[in-house]
């Protein structure tokens, strides 16, 4: 498409300069007609400006017929990795995507661009990538698991089906069993089981991850309104051990403090300046130039830091809209002072307060943020003691997409059309 572009600009450089270096004549009797009309000259002018107009737009549509363009939101990619999935879904990728990408059955180290993933991959791509899933008539809508109890909530867009759910615990099946759900209908599986350590959940040919922590935290929250609805909310889905204040700088071992008053952090000797603070939104808050750094906003600032044994940030999750988003289950459940469990998805970036020792299918020390490649139960450990566990998902949730809408087909119709053009304007009599 750039030779395109400078094919264009060529052609009408070449007509201009061509123009202004041809040897130049001089007639005497030229001299009686300047004062004079001469017929046509605007209409002949006109003429020769369009030539040159077609004639550029002809060299650009021939280097733009060899450059295949294309419609596609965002930036397609490069190869595409199938595996484990049925030689129909591998056709229809093939049909739609053969032109724009390589469809490959095994790891490549060095892709060529963008990867999409299909299937269950154990690694991960080098550069660039996105999930692909297949599409399915039914979904896993939530996997809920205690001590006690075992739910899952199946949601069936289908037809009429039997669902076979299995459930192991400690490496033992504890329930195998099935059960009936309508076509276009939404049902919820209930079991009363003594669960304990890693669980895995299959669900037909899916399988899920989960563990069950028999102790529970207790939050305390110093804020008013939707802030400590969403911490209330937050303490009773994880159950973890935290001190929150809002709008409230506390002191206190392991506390947040989330605070947008510059000046208060500034009489407590830290370096900050007013800013905007960006996540899913924008609100004015405070980044810091001092302190050891624990988060950044959405434009790399740093928004959030370790001070006097505590952790303070200079915005209000509900304003910048963080606090409803995974991430922010993600990233506040490991300040728990109580074993905690954290979870997310195959690629997802799992952020630490600080360097926490990973193990499990994947044993890392001592990052502050990890992307698990591989679906699972890992424990988490600093200073040598048990922190909590990550559990990670396979991804089910993004869609095979359209691929891009070719271009090229209609480039050669203009082309003629243009070609057309300039014969008519070159053989009328103006």
């Amino acid at each position: 498409m750039y030779v395109a572009v400078a094919g264009f600009v060529a052609t009408v450089l070449i007509h201009t300069i061509a123009s202004r270096l041809a040897p130049k004549v001089e007639f005497s009797w030229v001299g009686m007609l300047k004062g004079g009309r001469i017929s046509g000259v605007l209409s002949v002018r006109i003429r020769d400006l369009l030539v040159i107009l077609i004639r550029s737009l002809l060299v650009g549509l021939l280097f733009a017929y060899l450059a295949k363009p294309f419609i596609y939101r965002g930036r397609p990619p490069a190869e595409i990795w199938v595996k484990g999935v049925p030689l129909s879904v591998v056709k229809d990728i093939r049909r739609k995507w053969g032109d724009f990408a390589e469809i490959r059955f095994s790891y490549n180290p060095n892709p060529k661009g963008r990867v999409a993933l299909v299937g269950q991959w154990e690694g991960l791509p080098s550069g660039e990538y996105e999930f692909w899933t297949l599409s399915s008539d039914w979904e896993v809508l939530d996997i809920s698991v205690s001590d006690e109890s075992f739910e899952v909530e199946i949601a069936n867009s289908g037809e009429d089906r039997w669902f076979g759910v299995e459930v192991r615990s400690g490496g033992k099946t504890v329930l195998k069993d099935s059960f009936f759900i309508r076509g276009g209908e939404t049902s919820r599986y209930t079991a009363t089981l003594n669960l304990k350590g890693e669980i895995t959940v299959s669900v037909e040919n899916r399988t899920f991850y989960d563990y069950v922590l028999r102790e529970r935290g207790e939050t305390e929250v110093f804020a008013k309104g939707l802030e400590r609805e969403i911490w209330d909310a937050l303490a009773k889905t994880l159950g973890v051990d935290l001190t929150v204040g809002v709008d409230t700088l506390l002191k206190e071992e392991g506390s947040l403090s989330f605070v947008r008053d510059c000046e208060k952090l500034e009489g407590e000797g830290l370096e900050v300046e007013r800013d905007v603070v960006e996540f899913v939104f924008e609100d004015s808050g405070c980044v810091f130039l001092s302190g050891t750094p624990v988060l950044l906003d959405g434009k790399g600032k740093p928004v959030g830091v370790k001070h006097t044994g505590g952790f303070v940030f200079g915005f209000s999750p509900v304003r910048t809209g963080w606090a409803f988003t995974p991430d922010f289950l993600k990233f506040i459940a490991s300040f728990s002072k109580k074993r905690v469990k954290v979870y997310a998805s195959v690629g997802d970036t799992v952020k630490f307060p600080e360097p926490t020792e990973i193990s499990g299918k994947t044993k890392l020390c001592c990052p502050t943020e990890f992307v698990p490649k591989v679906p699972g139960v890992y424990a988490l450990k600093r200073g040598g003691e048990d922190v909590g566990v990550l559990v990670v998902n396979p991804r089910y949730d993004v869609k095979i997409p359209e691929p891009p809408k070719p271009l090229w087909n209609y480039v050669l119709p203009i082309f003629l059309l243009l070609l057309t053009l300039e014969g008519l304007l070159l053989f009328k009599k103006w």
